[in-house]
This record gives C-alpha cells, sequence and structure tokens, in this order.
C-alpha cells in the first residue's frame, strides 16, 4: 500500500572530502557526512526544455519537445560544528592548509587555514557529491555540487548558523545506494563564544565586553560560477550515457568572481568611533573569534574570521531594546602589506579535509 512521504524522514549527506575531479561523483557509505539540514528545502531539479513552437509545422502549439540540458541545486541551513564546517569552507574558498601546531604535546590537535584558490594555478573550485533520501519515494545521488555562496551568522543565545548553496552539473543517480550514518561527537559554536576585534592602527576595540556588545553578526563568501560555459561542445556528457536525447550535463563549473560579505550590529557607545572611521575610510582589520569547547589544556575548538583591510561601507542607526545600535558593514579589500585579503583559521581534531 502506498503511503505519502513525509516531511520527518529527510536525510542528506554531502562528500567526507572533495571529488577526485569534478565528473567523478564520490562513492562508499564512509566517505560521507550527515547534514542535518534544517528548514523544508529538497534538491531542485530542472530539465532544461525546448520546443518547436515557433517553427513551420502548420500549428500554432508545439508538437514536439526536447531536453536540452538539466541542473541541480540545493539550499542548506544547519548548525555550526567545529568538525563540520570545514568541509563548507573548503567547497566555498577553495583552499586549505592544514598543520599541527604542536604536534608533540598536543598530537590530536589540527589548524586548518582556508583562504581563496589561486586563479594562476586553477579556476575550478572543489566539489563535493550531495545524497538526498526521504523514505522510499526519494534516494538519489548528485554529484559536482560547486559553492555559489557559505554564510556564517549568529544572533541571540543559541548555535551559530550557515546557509550553503550549491550548483551540480545537472546529473542525478539513483537509487544512490548510500546509507547516511549520524553525527556523533560534535562541538557547537554558540554566539556566547563569540568575540568581534577592530583594529585600526591604534585602537582595538574587543566587542565581549561591556558596555561593548555585538547584537548580531554576519559572514559570507559568494561565487561567480561560469554556469552557462558548463555545458561544452563536444564534451559528450548526458544525463544518461552515450544517449544524447537524455540531455546534456555539466563537464566543468569555474569560478569567476569571489566577493565577501561582514556584517554586525554593535551599541553606539559616547566614545565611538564608527562614524569618524566610515568619513575617513579608515582600513581596519576585523576578526570574528570563536573559543568554543576546550581540547586539552593549550588548545579549543576554534573558528577565526580575519579581514585584514576592510572599511566600513555603511553604518545605519537603528535601536535595540531602547538602546541605538549601528548596522554596520565593511568592504572587504585586499591588503598589499599583508598580501591577503581574507582567511578562516579552524582549529579542531580533525585530521584533513582533502584526505
Amino acid at each position: 500500500m502506498a503511503v505519502p512521504t513525509q516531511r520527518f524522514q529527510r536525510k542528506f549527506a554531502i562528500s567526507k572530502i572533495p571529488q577526485t575531479n569534478y565528473a567523478t561523483a564520490t562513492a562508499g557509505d564512509a566517505n560521507f557526512r550527515q547534514v542535518q539540514a534544517k528548514g523544508d528545502n529538497f534538491v531542485s531539479e530542472q530539465p532544461n526544455i525546448a520546443d518547436n513552437r515557433d517553427y513551420a509545422t502548420g500549428q500554432r502549439q508545439a508538437t514536439e519537445q526536447w531536453v536540452v540540458n538539466h541542473d541541480a541545486s540545493i539550499n542548506f541551513e544547519f548548525d555550526i560544528c567545529s568538525e563540520e564546517i570545514g568541509r563548507f569552507l573548503l567547497l566555498a574558498f577553495g583552499k586549505v592548509v592544514t598543520t599541527q601546531p604542536n604536534v608533540g604535546d598536543n598530537p590530536t590537535v589540527y589548524q586548518h587555514v582556508f583562504s581563496s584558490l589561486d586563479p594562476t594555478v586553477s579556476a575550478q573550485l572543489p566539489v563535493a557529491t550531495v545524497i538526498e533520501q526521504a523514505g522510499a519515494a526519494l534516494d538519489a545521488l548528485f554529484p559536482s555540487m560547486a559553492t555559489q555562496s557559505l554564510l556564517i551568522r549568529g544572533e541571540g543565545p543559541q548555535r551559530l548558523g550557515a546557509a550553503y548553496s550549491g550548483v551540480g552539473s545537472g546529473k542525478k543517480v539513483s537509487p544512490s545506494t548510500i546509507v547516511i550514518a549520524a553525527l556523533t561527537n560534535l562541538h557547537y559554536f554558540y554566539q556566547s563564544q563569540v568575540k568581534l576585534t577592530l583594529d585600526d592602527g591604534s585602537v582595538i576595540t574587543n566587542a565581549a565586553t561591556a558596555p561593548q556588545r555585538l547584537n548580531s553578526w554576519e559572514f559570507g563568501v559568494n561565487n561567480t560560477l561560469a554556469l552557462e560555459d558548463g555545458f561544452i561542445p563536444g564534451a559528450g556528457v548526458f544525463q544518461v550515457t552515450g544517449d544524447p536525447d537524455s540531455g546534456e550535463v555539466r563537464s566543468e563549473c569555474l569560478i569567476t568572481d569571489q566577493a565577501f560579505l561582514m556584517r554586525f550590529n554593535l551599541r553606539l557607545l559616547s566614545d565611538s568611533a564608527f562614524l569618524a572611521a566610515l568619513t575617513a575610510q579608515t582600513p581596519i582589520e576585523s576578526i570574528f573569534d570563536i573559543v568554543g569547547p576546550e581540547i586539552d589544556d593549550d588548545f579549543n575548538h576554534q573558528l577565526t574570521i580575519k579581514a585584514y583591510k576592510a572599511p566600513y561601507r555603511t553604518i545605519g542607526k537603528t535601536t535595540r531594546n531602547g538602546l541605538v545600535t549601528m548596522e554596520i558593514e565593511s568592504n572587504v579589500q585586499y591588503d598589499t602589506v599583508a598580501a591577503k585579503d581574507l582567511e578562516v583559521t579552524l582549529i579542531n581534531e580533525v585530521a584533513s579535509y582533502t584526505a
């Protein structure tokens, strides 16, 4: 007897490490990690259709249609934990360098520094395979998901959250044959663990100490992808291998631009220099530092987001519980002295996000 598929049956997973190349999907249960997605989103599948309505058929309406190509995309929202956020940071940024800060005394502690992909080396971001399951009705594998955006944010006494948006090759494999294992032993980050430091060269403002207050904040990576150029003439890559009538799927998905969003809401204090910094376009070093649970006596799970040169782009004045606040958006720029624009450092006990 057929029964309806219910919302609670949804399960998602993503590649434990990026695919070996754009075309080759990840395989094997152990190579996937569950994504505890919030909300009601599913993978969006779209065959792009053409028809012969404007052809000389003698009929007003189309008499034939065919599949040109395929699209597949997903939007995830999830709580941020130390172990899993690194997978999404690598997919969004493109590059990671992993070291052990003190391998002798702290052999389980690893430091991962995420930064932008070097365009002189490659324009292909790392991609992942996504699994979608919901009871007997849905069980599919969607390879080659490239990241359009990753947003990290915090507000109120709760876990920090993230929103991920990815676009795949359009290929779909069903059933996935993957058994999704539940996540265990995770260390989550909370808004109460966040400190904002603003350094204009002479004064450092700690926005975690009264009367300073960091009410809310957002950090985002926004990637511009050459989606249409992914359908390569002569590639011969189709939804069904060897069948051009099944519709083309992408053979690549190159990044053409990358921009960062840095926004935060702070109390306006009597000695505030925010508005003066906006007028003077002061080059400010901005750091979000999230210190989580202890790993050992020397290290904690920690996430640090550092923009080396981020003058204020806009400042909006508003109120919160009767107090005046500043809604500030920074313009993240490239610092020629540091030879960097922005990087994210993650400390945890994950040995690698690439192997």
